[in-house]
């Protein structure tokens, strides 16, 4: 994990010091080295802050072919490098260095942008061609690594972190429409809440040059058609069998991979059947040490569990306490090193957990993001799940679909029905939960953009093919990972960054995705269990408390159930960040926080996301100085 700049001129005039204020922004990332190169006409510049965990000693970059003036900056991690690196030596193309980031950079000078096709792992990079004159750059599959860009006067910025991309000029505005498809769905493949500065989308890459910047899909994930399905759906028990085993074999090649570094590894180690298959594989492949948040509320506080699973693995096991005054005293930095609105408390303890690895000298984490996207865990998907093997479930479900119609159905919601005929269950859930109830709370101008928003037909219209013909079930995992995943679940991937701490994520792993996305969907929960194969997979290094549990997601206790806290975003109503707010009427939402805090504590958790989201939205006003752009419509 580290961070990269890059800045194409058309006009040239680029320097070293041209990257000076990005560099410094994105030095938390990297705090063990930096590197700047510029291209001697001053069209290209590219900068680089290292978190050494490879090669400590030899992986400084930006790194450089002498010939052809090619230079690379990479943040993240390549997988199975060592391989790669000995075909790359068999063809006449041996790297120079020991570390994995240079495969990348010989890959390209031998197969030109096809390279993406042999890198796996989670990275962003960027690439100057000299000899092409184009800056080529590329985001890994599933979107773990962030990569943000802008065009201003003439010149592509693109970074780790958009903080970066403002210190070279571009200016902080919101944009409206965006935040509007955050509510209704998620934030657009390709859009921030910054007006003007765009993301790559996952398994994308993009060029820039003298024709302009394009952007091109390299991959995509692809889900069994039901004709398919029909014929996995056989009832063998050795059908099953197999897939068990390659699940199995699949996590461990994931995992031992991720393992390799030249610092200590720590893992996330909750309650949980993901972070605790993914932690008892690691530890059959070396030394680890686990970490997990604890809370004073017992029915949240998975730490009793996660440190009787340390204990039966045999590994040294941190537990770090959180209290209501840590999420006071860190909320606005949460917010700042997450450039995004947090929606519940898990944002403040992600912070403090990574700070906590940090301070004890680790680098490099494991965690489970990826597992209840990979065997369908959430409730949401597992009613997908029943929708997809019950004709009369989904009667059932339609009959609903059509009494929310009745009453007014937004139109992002109908253009779902019309074009699936059904409903993401996560996708309704947020409409009841979020969107509905944020509606009281809205300025009338915003109230009015949102009620024009369709956020679901341009991701429908560009999934055309990923859609067709596939189950309820993998439709809706599919739009789930293509919005909500990568662009609030993998957020947390700041907040990590900003205190030096590389995340690694093996079920978030392409070849691990081939193997389960083959699963029929009978297997997906079976003999009363949610995520079954994994399960089943992994039986014997579960402890039975955990692979007998139910689902338990990560939630920290709400800050609307804690009185102080509530009391200090009281005082948000007296200043400017929420006055400056351009989608929240201050008058509403103070008077939701005085409702609240006349409640009784164990009344107010329903209201969480909204408070969250109008304190969100009014910290990154205030932190960042946000104006209020031009509104965009749909793309």
């Amino acid at each position: 994990m580290c961070g990269i700049i890059g800045i194409f001129a058309r006009d040239a005039g680029l320097s070293t010091a041209s990257a000076d204020a990005a560099m410094d922004v994105l030095r938390p990332r990297g705090p063990d080295g930096a590197g700047v190169w510029c291209s001697p006409d001053g069209r290209a510049l590219l900068g680089h802050t290292r978190l050494a965990v490879v090669d400590p000693a030899g992986g400084a970059q930006p790194l450089g072919d002498g010939p052809s003036r090619t230079r690379l900056v990479v943040n993240g991690e390549f997988y199975d490098y060592r391989r790669i690196r000995s075909d790359l030596a068999g063809t006449g193309h041996p790297c120079r260095s020991r570390g994995d980031s240079e495969i990348a950079l010989r890959l390209y000078l031998r197969d030109g942008h096809r390279a993406l096709r042999e890198l796996r792992g989670e990275f962003a990079f960027a690439l100057w061609d000299d000899r092409t004159k184009e800056l080529f750059a590329a985001r890994d599959r599933f979107g773990v690594k962030p990569l943000y860009y802008a065009e201003q006067d003439g010149r592509l910025y693109l970074s780790s972190e958009i903080k970066a991309i403002l210190a070279c000029g571009v200016a902080a505005r919101w944009d409206l429409a965006a935040y509007a498809a955050h509510l209704q769905m998620a934030l657009p493949p390709d859009r921030t809440l910054f007006d003007g500065i765009r993301q790559l989308p996952p398994g994308c890459y993009l060029l820039a040059g003298a024709d302009g910047v394009t952007v091109h899909r390299y991959w995509d994930l692809d889900y069994p058609t039901t004709e398919e399905l029909a014929g996995i759906e056989d009832g063998s028990p050795a059908a099953l069998t197999g897939h068990l085993a390659q699940v199995r074999s699949g996590l461990d090649e994931s995992v031992r991979l991720r393992m390799i570094a030249d610092v200590p590894v720590a893992c996330h180690l909750s309650g949980g059947v993901d972070s605790s298959a993914m932690t008892a594989t690691a530890a059959g492949h070396g030394e680890i040490t686990t970490f997990t948040v604890g809370f004073a509320a017992a029915a949240l506080d998975e730490s009793p569990v996660a440190a009787r699973t340390a204990a039966r693995l045999g590994v040294p096991h941190h537990r770090i306490q959180l209290t209501p005054a840590d999420f006071a005293q860190h909320l606005t930095a949460t917010v700042r090193a997450g450039e995004m609105v947090q929606e519940n408390s898990h944002g403040v303890a992600r912070y403090l957990h990574s700070a906590a690895i940090s301070a004890r000298g680790f680098k490099v984490a494991m965690a489970g993001e990826g597992g209840d996207e990979l065997f369908a865990g959430y409730p949401q998907f597992q009613q997908d799940l029943a929708l997809s093997r019950s004709p009369e479930a989904m009667g059932k479900a339609r009959a609903g679909y059509r009494k929310l119609s009745e009453f007014g159905a937004p139109r992002h919601l109908r253009s779902v029905l019309d074009r699936l005929g059904f409903l993401p269950s996560w996708l309704t859930q947020r409409h009841f939960a979020v969107l509905a109830p944020s509606r009281p709370l809205l300025r009338p101008e915003f109230a009015e953009l949102l009620a024009t928003t369709d956020a679901c037909t341009p991701l429908m219209d560009q999934s055309r093919q990923q859609l067709a013909g596939r189950s309820p079930l993998h439709q809706s995992l599919y739009l789930f990972a293509k919005s909500w995943l990568p662009n609030y679940i993998l957020g947390a991937e700041r907040l990590d960054a900003v205190h030096g701490v590389e995340v690694r994520l093996p079920f978030l792993d392409h070849h691990l995705f081939a193997v389960a996305r083959t699963a029929a969907l009978s297997w997906y929960t079976r003999e009363g269990a949610t995520k079954y194969v994994l399960r089943a997979a992994l039986h014997d290094r579960l402890p039975e408390e955990v692979r007998a549990g139910g689902k338990r997601g990560f939630f920290a206790p709400p800050i609307v159930c804690d009185d102080g806290l509530l009391a200090t975003l009281r005082e948000l109503c007296d200043g400017p960040a929420l006055r400056d707010n351009p989608f929240y009427r201050p008058e509403a939402v103070c008077r939701l926080l005085d409702e609240l805090l006349a409640r009784p504590a164990d009344q107010r958790a329903g209201s969480e996301r909204l408070v969250q989201l109008a304190v969100g939205t009014s910290l990154l006003t205030a932190e960042f100085g946000m104006t209020v752009g031009e509104v965009a419509g749909d793309e």
